[in-house]
């Protein structure tokens, strides 16, 4: 019979919550300079759009580069106050406490919601219904 080994894990195991945040404010950084890249760019179109004479033609290399400046400074200058990080790391904290149900309860719950659903739904076409002919008969009276 053939025996199974173990994997070591690697690391001690523990929950770090500076490395997720650190995660989370690098993930932040990523979704902040293509959002500044954009914004840049319609703004920047918008202007040419309304003062063409003084404002050249839109380019969007420039823009995109203007905008990951922008968001990843705005990031990295939120990544070094104490107050934000410290914000981010409880946050970290938080969401690892999360006890997130197992696939049966998740199923038994999305069939609650399903047949609640239906209940609900016949319980409305019949009252509809009947307001329908109640308002249908009074009309032609």
């Amino acid at each position: 019979m053939a025996r199974t080994r173990k994997r070591k894990k690697s690391g001690s195991g523990e929950f770090d919550p500076t490395r997720w945040a650190h995660v989370v404010f690098a993930v932040y950084a990523l979704m902040a300079a293509w959002m500044f890249g954009l914004m840049i760019e319609d703004v920047w179109g918008w202007a040419w759009s309304v003062w063409p004479a003084t404002v050249s033609r839109p380019s969007e290399p420039i823009s995109r580069v203007a905008g990951i400046a922008t968001g990843v400074g705005l990031i990295v200058w939120l990544w070094t106050r104490e107050r934000y990080f410290r914000f981010i790391s409880d946050v970290t904290i938080e969401v690892s406490q999360i006890v997130w149900p197992t696939r049966a309860e998740t199923r038994a719950a999305t069939i609650v919601v399903v047949i609640l659903t239906i209940i609900c739904s016949i319980i409305l076409f019949t009252m509809d219904t009947f307001w329908s002919r109640v308002t249908d008969w009074l009309y032609s009276l």
